[in-house]
């Protein structure tokens, strides 16, 4: 824990009763999590939380409404599953929810956090943002200056190292991951994002010259990728559902629709059908005021891993940017029900104004 408060931690996994909600705010999440409660009272076990799954869409984002349970039981209008152990960014709000003056809301507190992570160029993850709510007004009745909320948001960097490290291991042997991870020791700890972005270079590096094969070193890159995709996967297993088992017709949709605000095509020139995916800047208001390439670039990247090498110009083995493509080989395996190859076509890395994927199509889908 440092001077603001923060601190990293380790949550063990944890057996919830879970129903989704669609919301505008807090408000409407302390108002389902009254509804709720007494459904689920004589299992209750912790804290009532909200997991955010994505960003707001049409004003509204989606949550989870989870209630943390002494036992498997089922309930109707829930969903029994366990929530994975994660390294976890954690800061505790003391203080209203919503409606106190401004500075003492738990937005407030979240801005720190948030700053935080981005003045570090910190790894975070996809995994859902959790909201726990610890002492309310079940405890505090209308003391609202008394609630107590933790904020945590998962940390990713721990995580890409150790799929690094394994991937590796897999397809070329524990030594050559050894050499490959050199320097990587205590980088997770150090909360360092500048330090974890020199390392990067070499890494990559060592990891062509240890796994010659791109094919290979693609698979060992797409297990490093974020890999909680509810709010994309949720997107495209719907519009699947509404189109039926018609890949053109999905694509078009998703294409006309902008469901996922990148550009999907199939390209059917070669010997076998692709799905093209040109990525969509990260930052696109940022994106569309940068007046040279390199800025538009830099807002454009995803990972704050690279993206001030994209700026300045310094050199990156492509390998990396397979990371990105592990999240596509995710979001397409949902709809072909197995995990698809990806093939990184242009990088940001060699000076592309985008990344563009390739996703293979399986036999039988046009």
């Amino acid at each position: 824990m440092d001077k603001t408060g923060i601190e990293v931690k380790r949550v063990a996994p944890l057996r919830v009763l879970a129903t989704l909600r669609r919301v505008t705010g807090q408000e409407e999440i302390l108002e389902a999590i009254a509804e709720l409660r007494s459904q689920v009272a004589d299992v209750l076990a912790g804290p009532p939380m909200a997991l955010r799954l994505g960003f707001p869409r049409d004003g509204k984002v989606d949550v989870e409404i989870a209630f943390p349970i002494a036992r498997a039981v089922k309930r109707k209008g829930f969903v029994l599953k366990v929530l994975p152990a994660l390294p976890m960014f954690s800061l505790t709000h003391v203080g209203p929810v919503v409606g106190g003056p401004d500075g003492t809301n738990l937005i407030d507190t979240r801005k720190k956090l948030v700053q935080f992570v981005g003045e570090r160029s910190i790894l975070v993850g996809d995994d859902p943002e959790r909201f726990l709510y610890n002492e309310g007004a079940e405890t505090h009745g209308g003391h609202s200056d008394e609630y107590v909320t933790e904020v945590q948001y998962s940390y990713h960097m721990p995580m890409w190292l150790e799929a690094l490290d394994e991937g590796t291991a897999r397809f070329a042997g524990p030594e050559a991951a050894r050499r490959v991870m050199a320097g990587s020791e205590g980088l997770a700890e150090a909360l360092d994002g500048p330090r974890a972005v020199a390392w990067i270079p070499g890494a990559m590096e060592r990891l062509d010259r240890e796994v010659t094969d791109e094919r290979a070193r693609a698979c060992i890159m797409n297990g490093c990728a974020h890999h909680y995709i509810v709010q994309s996967g949720m997107i495209v297993e719907a519009a699947f559902k509404e189109v039926g088992r018609d890949l053109r017709s999905l694509v078009a949709k998703i294409t006309s629709e902008k469901l996922l605000g990148s550009k999907y095509w199939i390209d059917e020139s070669g010997p076998q059908p692709l799905l093209m995916i040109l990525r969509r800047p990260a930052r696109p208001e940022e994106y569309e005021k940068a007046t040279t390439p390199a800025e538009k670039r830099y807002e454009a990247c995803f990972c704050p891993l690279v993206r001030d090498a994209i700026r300045e110009g310094r050199e990156i083995s492509r390998t990396f940017c397979h990371c990105s493509g592990g999240w596509y080989a995710q979001e397409w395996a949902i709809v072909f029900g197995e995990t698809p190859e990806v093939r990184l076509v242009e990088t940001m890395l060699e000076g592309r104004d985008a990344c563009l994927f390739a996703v293979v199509i399986p036999d039988g889908w046009l």
